[in-house]
């Protein structure tokens, strides 16, 4: 009988204490592809034990190919978590529940790679440019032409998602450029093409990419929620103020060499920045905005829940 007691007591702890227990089951995270930096505190966190230390202990990042199918995974219910800012957008414009919990990135980090003939943007006119059509790629490229006063029928648009076969269609020459994400395009430019545009250059300071959930895992499991923002919130805060962690995690998340990823570390590192704004936000959703005809009446605060940084600033005691 004593014995029975001690059980239920025990169980009764747990039961109004959650936050001692961990999380067993897959905790998916997805992204579009494998090795691009601005997704590289989700993978840090997972290199680090960070998900684990946080009582994640099963957290799993997929990749889906193309930001248009994170966002169908994510609304659907398919993976709790997932970062395609961008694409999203446009699916908190038609009033999907998605919610932004953490921007990851605060940089944008594509270049426009070209051939080396090509000497300014406007002799890429007529040319045709790889882009995805319903993800980022597009809709910063648009947004990077209106910057220079340039209409969006400037040059014609071929969609090949994904930065690899994006620069197969540059080697093939079935494309005069693209925009890509580092550090897929270092081997274009050790082959001779040439970095046009670094886009982070000419749009300062804009969020690029966040973790995403939705209303409803919110709602059903914000222990979770908390756990991951906070593993998340740990990475980033590591790889900004530790130079040679933050270079290894680049090493191994982009698979590049150490000279690579300290460049790329000394180019990028000011991205690493854990926040949510309303107006970083509305900076995002503005490249979005660009690509449609009617605007659309969005409200950033309606999509945000800074809840969970906010709590994680504070145990991290930041």
């Amino acid at each position: 009988m004593k014995s029975l007691l001690v059980l239920v007591v025990i169980a009764t702890l747990l039961w109004v204490n959650p936050a001692h227990s961990q999380y067993t089951k897959p905790v998916y995270i997805s992204m579009p592809s494998a090795g691009n930096l601005q997704h590289l505190a989700l993978a840090a966190a997972k290199f680090k034990g960070f998900y684990n230390e946080m009582g994640v202990t099963n957290a799993q990042l997929v990749f889906l190919r193309g930001n248009a199918v994170n966002v169908q995974a994510l609304v659907s219910g398919s993976v709790p978590f997932a970062s395609a800012f961008g694409p999203s957008m446009h699916a908190m414009f038609r009033g999907e529940q998605i919610r932004i919990i953490l921007q990851i990135f605060n940089q944008i980090p594509f270049s426009l790679i070209t051939r080396s003939e090509i000497k300014k943007l406007e002799d890429l006119k007529g040319s045709r440019i790889a882009v995805t059509f319903g993800g980022s790629t597009y809709s910063v490229l648009i947004a990077l032409l209106a910057k220079y006063g340039l209409p969006s029928n400037f040059a014609d648009y071929l969609s090949i998602p994904g930065d690899q076969p994006k620069a197969a269609a540059l080697m093939q020459g079935r494309v005069a450029a693209a925009l890509m994400a580092p550090p897929a395009d270092l081997h274009l430019l050790k082959e001779g093409f040439k970095r046009l545009i670094y886009v982070g250059d000419v749009f300062k300071g804009v969020p690029f990419s966040a973790l995403l959930t939705t209303a409803k895992v919110i709602q059903e499991e914000p222990d979770l929620v908390e756990r991951v923002v906070k593993a998340v919130t740990k990475a980033l805060i590591f790889i900004r103020e530790n130079r040679a962690g933050g270079i290894e995690m680049i090493m191994r998340h982009g698979q590049v060499d150490k000279e690579t990823a300290t460049s790329l570390y000394d180019l990028m590192r000011d991205a690493y920045v854990p926040s949510l704004t309303a107006e970083g936000v509305m900076q995002r959703a503005e490249l979005e905005i660009a690509t449609l005809k009617e605007r659309p009446n969005f409200d950033p605060k309606a999509f945000m829940d800074d809840r969970f940084l906010k709590s994680a600033l504070r145990s991290l005691g930041r």
